[in-house]
């Protein structure tokens, strides 16, 4: 099943609900394989273009827009899955899939965004896989007004990073990646000032899902336990 815009094929995807995540994971990146980022520019009113700032926030942000609104076309293509979007910018996460198809599952997906260093092997900063000091992560159980459920109540917490180099005023050479958080953690901050956990810098490790962590379990006790 494709569209005309070149669209996953997924009319044969069934979830395996022996090996729930990694069957939806599956399913994400068959989603996302064919995504390219087709902004070239900041559309004027009087029709020219005009570069994107070299900002890595800005560029980021324009990134994420582009794959959320890729990622809701592809999903029109899978039957009784659903995905609803985060309410505000600040709440966690960006997309909760649930419905029929995955029952009684549901996952969580951030979306997340790194340019490359000029080496192409690693990224220029480390990616935020989540915050340690989040109420709704030190209190897992309970429905808080910044998470879209409570934390504890999805089977899998996953990442749809895009990695990319910023070339001609642009983002150049999108690569996307499925990963599950954990896996991905590593046991330092992202930010000298904020309570950020960080992943691998090298971008073979955040494909390889290499982290710190031999498990779901080690990983929730190490952070929920560090101090803010």
């Amino acid at each position: 099943m494709r569209d005309e815009r070149g669209g996953a094929d997924v009319s044969r995807w069934a979830f395996d609900s022996a090996d729930p995540v990694e069957s939806f994971k599956a399913l994400l990146r068959d989603l996302v394989k064919r995504y390219e980022f087709d902004v070239e520019g900041l559309y004027m009113k009087d029709g020219s273009i005009r570069p994107l700032p070299r900002e890595a926030a800005v560029v980021g942000k324009v990134l994420e827009v582009s794959i959320k609104e890729y990622l809701s076309r592809q999903l029109l293509q899978v039957n009784d899955l659903r995905c609803i979007a985060a309410s505000s910018d600040r709440t966690y996460p960006d997309f909760t899939f649930n419905g029929s198809l995955i029952h009684p599952h549901r996952f969580a997906v951030d979306l997340k965004c790194a340019r490359r260093k000029d080496n192409g092997t690693h990224t220029r900063s480390p990616i935020t896989i989540g915050t340690f000091n989040a109420k709704y992560f030190r209190q897992p159980d309970e429905k808080l007004g910044n998470i879209m459920m409570p934390y504890a109540s999805y089977t899998a917490h996953l990442a749809v990073i895009a990695v990319y180099d910023y070339v001609d005023a642009t983002a150049r050479n999108v690569g996307l990646m499925v990963v599950e958080k954990w896996r991905v953690a590593t046991r330092r901050r992202s930010s000298t000032t904020r309570c950020y956990i960080a992943a691998p810098s090298r971008i073979e490790d955040l494909r390889s899902e290499r982290g710190d962590f031999s498990s779901k379990a080690e990983f929730e006790a190490f952070w929920r336990s560090h101090a803010v």
